[in-house]
């Protein structure tokens, strides 16, 4: 709900490539190290069999950025900056990914199974309908949502607002876990339709913004029959105006965090409080190995796509000018909706940017959800795994090792590559961008902080540039902030 959805679209090609393709590639690059490894460690450790080191790679390849996310916040990174939004845009829909994945990995814990052309085949068109379908569920109920609040718009009370939003958000989950495929993919394509036509992307009008503050949410606003009906005519359905009303609105966004704060810390506390049990079986080689696996293939997997999406958005870029100049000399003047398209058009990935893409791949919560749904070997039917203790220890090092090692070192990287935004001497801070020009002479403005102008994000081309431009910086804006709250 909290991402911006212009910004989103700006970067869905390398968020596209790192989610889906990188899930893919980091799943199997895991698997062959977590497999070759173990085998070559021999006595020193159990080897994991390539079935089980599959299922371990697409569990582990769940992306957990809560700890990174809150790193960038608080150094002042807004929601549009790239670096922001690249993490938390793949993370989104790098989970149902990794779940969908792990789900057609899990038929495979089966000894009776043969391993060949006709059960990979399987294996892809199940892997294709449990995604296609739980995207199709997620969409049919964010827009029955729609639906239901645009023919209910002013009849609930922003309390029955809030309650019912929460209850159309979990309803695709549980329709999904009925027919065994992915909840978690069903709720994220609800949660787009959600937010762009129930809560709406466009920010409120003087008249919304004037509306009374002291409503009492426990109380339905007096509505009529007659205008209910004529104010309900007037107002599309899928309306980027949203349909919930202005208390409901500001109060969702708070009762969701609270909601997902509550879940994720329930697990994590569930990890720690049996992290010694006797259901785990710690081998010290196989932790390094897990987390070697871990680090060595989004290290493999970061460079090698950010390459491609940088090589498609700059192809893409070029095309876009052509034909920008073209229709120019046709009609000898430049229309401003196609400057504007040329301007924001894609975005490229630094060097230094992918050292911080590299250090926020973090495993959480679901990665240890996942290997808890792991079946045990059932001695009868022949199916589940014999190692699901050790696979439970190799996911907690990994976890535990990229939120405190990765996830902890993660502001020192960031002011190690000069990508905070610094102070003055009279407390403003400026990004590496105006402190280079400050090093070469140049003339940075400075306005007070009560006049400073909203940030812009300079990650985006312009039709004047001859080629995509990111600073070294990694494309982050320009902040001013006081010594207030540090």
């Amino acid at each position: 709900l909290s991402i911006d959805k212009k910004a989103f679209n700006r970067h869905v090609v390398p968020i596209l490539l790192f989610a889906v393709v990188g899930t893919l590639l980091s799943t199997l690059l895991t698997a062959l190290i977590v497999n070759k490894g173990t085998l070559y460690l021999g006595t020193w450790c159990t080897t994991i069999p390539f079935v089980e080191s599959l299922t371990f790679g697409a569990l582990i390849s769940s992306i957990d950025p809560i700890a990174v996310l809150s790193v960038l916040s608080n150094m002042g990174l807004s929601e549009t900056d790239s670096i922001y939004v690249l993490i938390f845009g793949e993370s989104l829909l790098n989970d149902g990914v990794a779940i969908v994945l792990f789900e057609t990995l899990v038929h495979f814990l089966d000894e009776s199974l043969v391993i060949d052309a006709e059960a990979v085949t399987a294996a892809t068109i199940h892997f294709l309908v449990v995604a296609i379908g739980s995207v199709f569920v997620g969409v049919f109920s964010g827009v029955c949502c729609t639906w239901y609040y645009w023919a209910m718009h002013e009849c609930h009370t922003p309390l029955v607002e809030v309650l019912m939003f929460v209850c159309w958000a979990l309803l695709p989950y549980y329709v999904c876990d009925g027919m065994e495929w992915s909840g978690i993919v069903a709720v994220v394509a609800t949660g787009f339709v959600m937010d762009t036509f129930v809560i709406g992307l466009r920010k409120e009008s003087n008249s919304g913004q004037n509306e009374p503050t002291d409503i009492d949410p426990f109380h339905s606003p007096q509505v009529t029959p007659s205008n209910h009906g004529s104010r309900k005519n007037r107002r599309m359905i899928f309306s980027k105006d949203g349909h919930l009303s202005h208390q409901a609105k500001t109060h969702v966004g708070f009762v969701t965090q609270i909601n997902a704060t509550m879940m994720e810390t329930a697990i994590f506390a569930y990890l720690g409080l049996f992290l010694c049990s006797s259901r785990y079986h710690w081998n010290f080689w196989l932790s390094v190995t897990a987390i070697g696996a871990c680090v060595m293939s989004r290290a493999i997997m970061i460079p090698f796509l950010t390459f491609v999406a940088n090589s498609f958005n700059r192809i893409n870029h070029k095309t876009r000018v052509c034909r920008h100049e073209r229709s120019r000399k046709n009609t000898d003047r430049t229309s401003p909706q196609t400057a504007v398209s040329i301007e924001r058009n894609g975005v490229i990935i630094d060097r230094k940017m992918q050292v911080v893409l590299w250090f926020a791949g973090l495993r959480g919560a679901m990665s240890f959800a996942l290997v808890e749904n792991i079946p045990l070997f059932d001695t009868v039917t022949g199916q589940g795994s014999r190692l699901k203790a050790e696979l439970k220890s190799m996911t907690s090092a990994s976890i535990v090792f990229t939120v405190f090692v990765l996830g902890g070192c993660t502001f020192y990287l960031m002011e190690r590559l000069e990508m905070t935004p610094k102070k003055d001497q009279n407390g403003f801070e400026m990004s590496p961008l105006l402190l280079a020009d400050k090093q070469t002479g140049k003339q940075s403005p400075r306005t007070p902080l009560s006049k400073s102008p909203p940030s812009k994000n300079i990650d985006s081309w312009s039709p004047g540039e001859g080629s995509a431009h990111s600073s070294n910086n990694g494309g982050l804006p320009v902040r001013q902030r006081s010594n207030v709250g540090r």
